[in-house]
């Protein structure tokens, strides 16, 4: 990346951050922008592109932390690249977090789809850092008796070439990781086995599928809903202006239902099997609805202007 670049995100950019040109038609950065404060932070992202395609990149994601975008994304011609910096400020109770590293897909004339990805960022918010260890008594070695120097040279010489051979680089090939199964995929196949197991009681049933649907709003929200009831999840999802139709209407009747068998030991239809399996049609059908209108989706970006 050239100097000026460099210049934009020299507050707060960690030193593993690469700052070599990117070969390829895209690259994306994640940095922090300045000090951690008590409660969150700011973060920066960089995408640095070939201006005769299209990229899109989406919005940092960390289980536990919610991100809002801090104004418009800067754009900038740098050495007949275009570059994109987006500011998010970032909030998050005290903790440990691990914000996933960024894809940006870029879409050439052609139709041709190029990916390139940031790495991982790690914060602690509102931790304190570790001390350092006392250092240990440092023994002083033996004196080593002197050896001829020839004979010596001669001993290493040979003892070197035999190590060389004995640990020679040889070609190793790694197998790619697969990639991370979305949140939304997880959510649905979880709890489609567990709506199929007749093994599993219908109060067991109640409680992971308010655990599952509290994971799933978190990953995909940045809202902390396993840590919240169920009054306070609801009256989070309205305060959202941007959640679709229908999802608090939803959630309400997810964890309503499912707290009366919890906690009241309340069963459908007075447990007949017709009335279960009503029931958890009902459930079933909310539950697909919330997931298919929130899945997450890449951010697209409109094309640039290009500066005269």
């Amino acid at each position: 990346m050239t100097p000026l670049l460099w210049l934009a995100l020299a507050c707060g950019e960690p030193p593993n951050v690469p700052s070599t040109t990117p070969e390829g038609p895209v690259a994306v950065r994640v940095a922090l922008d300045g000090p951690v404060q008590k409660g969150g932070g700011a973060l920066r992202v960089v995408v640095d592109y070939d201006p005769t395609g299209q990229v899109d990149v989406p919005a940092p994601v960390a289980q536990g932390v919610t991100f809002e975008a801090d104004g418009e994304p800067r754009v900038e011609r740098i050495g007949g690249r275009d570059v994109v910096t987006q500011r998010y400020v970032f909030r998050s109770p005290s903790g440990s977090y691990e914000i996933a590293p960024l894809d940006a897909r870029w879409t050439a004339p052609d139709g041709t789809v190029t990916t390139g990805q940031s790495g991982a960022v790690f914060v602690d918010v509102g931790v304190e850092p570790p001390r350092p260890a006392e250092i240990a008594d440092i023994v002083e070695p033996d004196r080593v008796r002197v050896v001829p120097w020839l004979a010596a040279s001669l001993v290493g010489v040979v003892v070197a070439g035999g190590l060389w051979y004995a640990f020679r680089p040889r070609r190793v090939v790694v197998a790619a990781a697969p990639p991370p199964v979305p949140p939304d995929v997880l959510a649905l196949t979880a709890w489609d086995q567990l709506r199929a197991d007749p093994a599993v009681p219908l109060d067991d049933k109640a409680v992971q599928l308010a655990e599952l649907f509290r994971v799933y709003v978190e990953a995909v929200l940045g809202f902390e809903a396993t840590a919240r009831t169920t009054l306070e999840v609801v009256e989070h999802l309205e305060s959202l202006r941007h959640l679709p139709d229908g999802n608090v209407a939803r959630a309400r009747r997810i964890l309503r239902a499912t707290d009366r068998v919890k906690f009241a030991e309340e069963r459908p239809g007075a447990g007949r099997a017709e009335a279960i399996a009503e029931w958890l049609g009902e459930l079933d059908a909310d539950l697909r609805g919330f997931v298919d209108s929130t899945r997450p989706v890449g951010l697209s970006r409109a094309q640039p202007r290009r500066s005269a």
